[in-house]
């Protein structure tokens, strides 16, 4: 028997690489996670690759312990990046339609998409991987998100477009053919992972997706049910464990330990201080330290800062108070720090809750699912399956993806 065709999800995280693989319910039509893996890797940073070779042998691995852990065969592999060589340009477009019958179709879409597009001023090293329409206006009518069908002599479409380096766009490519995967579709990763987030009621609300990552904050704004404006700051938790490890002379794991056991996002009302130890960095020395100094002398100061900037571009924007009616919804390793939505709360005066995958999108174990590492590249495999987001250019993917990483990998060592 066969084994079974899988998409998968890969998400080029800030220092690591996040394979996730499941298929289509089409009974219920839901996407049902089957496994994922995460690998460390030194050839990425925030998103771009910096080693090839490293980047490449996190990629094979990744995908060759998912198919493992899935119990089938990756078909489709649908990446979702970012980083600060994407950025996120605004258009419109429009199309004639035909005057026989009045009627929306395919073709008119992408004709007005393609319109659209053709609008978009880009650097010569700069190319769109992917278009999200806002809105298509039918005859001067507003708010239609599916035209198809629909009677209508002209249609426009107000689009939200990202737009990527090409070069830091063909050195994921390389990486990934290195080992004999490649792509059929790529996503912008902080829409990916907002968009089986959020919900459409809070979408309708207007509110903020943000992605609290290792070396970077992704920010995806909804305001009245559609993508308004997508951001992201190079600051992420990681940031707060540099601090603690300059603040305290202590190794990058020691830190992020001690980040991860004593460390709060604010000294919050029935907080209670003890002393703590930890090795210093000669890896030899025991060194003592209490949590007050920590949290309101090391940790809070960074996610003030954070919180500032996030402000700033709210402010930029000019949304005003109802921008955020339907709350902030935090995802990523950063959010998971004890403390973050409260200060997010008291900083933005607004609900915030933690994100998790909504059920009616997605299901699975709990230990995938609720762990915010997958959440882009779980993301990113919904996204296959809907076309809430966009068209992007596709390419297709070769078959015999694990032997050709098996091979080398043999090449390799």
């Amino acid at each position: 028997m066969s084994k079974k065709l899988l998409v998968a999800g890969l998400d080029i995280g800030s220092n690591q690489v996040c394979c996730v693989a499941g298929v289509c319910d089409e009974d219920v039509r839901t996407v049902k996670i089957l496994g994922a893996v995460s690998v460390p890797c030194d050839g990425i940073k925030a998103g771009a690759v910096i080693n090839i070779q490293e980047a490449a042998l996190a990629v094979g691995r990744a995908f060759e312990e998912t198919e493992k852990v899935s119990g089938g065969q990756i078909g489709k592999v649908i990446v979702a990046m970012r980083g600060s060589f994407i950025r996120s340009k605004s258009s419109k477009g429009v199309a004639n339609i035909n005057y026989s019958n009045k009627e929306v179709t395919i073709e008119t879409v992408e004709n007005a998409l393609e319109s659209a597009r053709k609008q978009i001023k880009m650097e010569p090293d700069q190319e769109i991987f992917q278009i999200v329409p806002r809105e298509y206006i039918l005859n001067q009518q507003r708010g239609i998100q599916n035209p198809i069908g629909m009677e209508g002599t002209y249609i426009e479409v107000d689009v939200h477009a990202f737009i990527a380096s090409t070069s830091n766009m063909g050195n994921i490519t390389k990486a990934m053919s290195s080992v004999g995967v490649s792509y059929d579709d790529r996503i912008y990763g902080y829409l990916a992972a907002s968009d089986i987030l959020v919900t459409r009621e809070e979408k309708e609300l207007s509110c903020l997706a943000i992605d609290f990552g290792g070396l970077t904050t992704g920010l995806v704004h909804y305001v009245d049910g559609i993508i308004k404006h997508t951001d992201e700051l190079a600051e992420g938790s990681d940031y707060i464990t540099r601090d603690i490890g300059h603040k305290l002379r202590a190794a990058y794991s020691v830190s992020r330990e001690v980040k991860e056991k004593h460390g709060a996002a604010f000294v919050y009302s029935d907080f209670k201080n003890e002393e703590f130890e930890y090795r210093a960095a000669d890896g030899r020395n025991i060194k003592k330290c209490d949590k007050l100094e920590l949290v309101s002398g090391i940790i809070t100061p960074r996610i003030d800062r954070i919180l500032y900037e996030i402000k700033e571009i709210i402010d930029k924007n000019n949304y005003g108070d109802e921008f955020l009616s339907g709350g902030i919804i935090l995802t990523g390793g950063g959010s998971s720090l004890s403390g973050m939505a409260e200060a997010f709360e008291k900083a933005f005066n607004c609900s915030v809750r933690t994100g998790t995958p909504n059920s009616d999108k997605v299901i699975g174990s709990d230990e995938v699912l609720l762990n915010p590492s997958y959440t882009t590249a779980i993301g990113a495999i919904v996204s296959h399956f809907s076309d809430s987001n966009g068209y992007s250019q596709k390419k297709s993917s070769g078959s015999g993806i694990v032997s050709k990483i098996s091979k080398w990998f043999e090449e390799v060592f």
